[in-house]
């Protein structure tokens, strides 16, 4: 008889991140919002925007919903977001 054993000690493997430079100034920029679908988290991006808009004369610019919280978003909705608005936020909810 065999059996088959996972080892879960491997060593994690080392990646390089490139974040995006952040807007100097947010001054009537477009925003983004990703929604990651769960609750509330369409109201807290909303209420987000709705700030950056009092603040800072922000207009949304593109929205996408996510189908679940552990779905990444998708090469066309990252296109869009390229396309459309000068930052994105991703809420969460709960």
């Amino acid at each position: 008889m065999t059996i088959d054993i996972f080892d879960p000690t491997s060593r994690p493997e080392k990646t390089s991140i490139v974040f995006a430079p952040r807007p100097k100034n947010l001054e009537k920029l477009r925003v983004g919002l990703v929604d990651n679908s769960k609750y509330n988290s369409k109201a807290l991006l909303l209420r987000i925007a709705d700030g950056l808009k009092s603040r800072y004369g922000t207009e949304i610019g593109h929205t996408v919903t996510k189908t679940s919280p552990g779905h990444p978003v998708s090469e066309t909705a990252i296109a869009a977001f390229k396309e459309k608005v000068d930052f994105v936020i991703a809420g969460i909810g709960d």
